[in-house]
């Protein structure tokens, strides 16, 4: 009997405190929302006035279009970019050379002249690079068995300690040997002070012929003693 008696008074608490819960549930729901209201006006009528909120896109619409200009004007170099060979005239005219191009249309050699050596080139805009020839700056007679053999260890020692490549051919009908040297190089718009760029390539040259020249000159005191 108390046990029934206990139950019951629990389920009445039980009750009571369930219809308060609902008595008060909409006035926790209005009281909660009024301590969380975010309404604000752009400008200084805000319920934040301490954040800077950004109220337009006007700053990154003018970052946008800074990036398409920048994006719009480096596609239009690119498409304006000067080509091979008209870059290596420009480059001639610009250290002092003169240049004459060959008679044929289909022709792309570039005839200059540079520290008073005649040279002619080869250059196109199909291609980076450009072929430099110095051709026929030293000769020695074809039948001059002993000097023949000095030119030829002096080419290959010249071959090992210069840039450019230094050959010979053989000139039968004129009884002669003769002596060229050739450089290719890079040649694009990127090479950063490429006016140097050429000189120094060019002067690489008369590097070939004092070595060739003085190591011939050396063999053959070394032949004497």
């Amino acid at each position: 009997m108390t046990s029934i008696v206990g139950i019951v008074i629990i389920c009445s608490i039980i009750k009571a405190f369930y219809d308060w819960w609902n008595e008060n549930r909409q006035e926790r729901q209005d009281t909660s929302s009024e301590s969380v209201s975010c309404d604000y006006k752009a400008g200084t009528d805000r319920a934040f006035p301490h954040l800077d909120l950004v109220t337009t896109n006007e700053p990154f619409l003018e970052t946008n279009d800074k990036n398409d200009n920048d994006m719009e004007k480096n596609v239009e170099e690119v498409k304006v970019e000067i080509g091979t060979r008209e870059l290596f005239m420009e480059t001639l005219t610009k250290i002092g050379c003169q240049y004459e191009l060959a008679d044929e249309d289909d022709d792309d050699r570039i005839f200059f002249s540079y520290q008073g050596e005649n040279f002619f080139a080869g250059a196109n805009n199909d291609n980076r690079y450009v072929r430099i020839w110095d051709g026929f700056w030293e000769h020695v007679e074809l039948y001059d068995v002993d000097e023949l053999a000095r030119l030829k260890k002096a080419i290959n020692g010249s071959n090992f300690s210069n840039s450019v490549t230094t050959v010979y051919t053989i000139d039968e009908a004129g009884n002669n040997v003769d002596v060229h040297s050739k450089s290719t190089i890079l040649f694009i718009p990127q090479i950063p002070d490429i006016e140097n760029y050429l000189k120094v390539e060019l002067n690489e040259f008369f590097c070939a012929h004092r070595y060739v020249n003085l190591e011939m000159d050396k063999l053959r005191e070394q032949e004497k003693q």
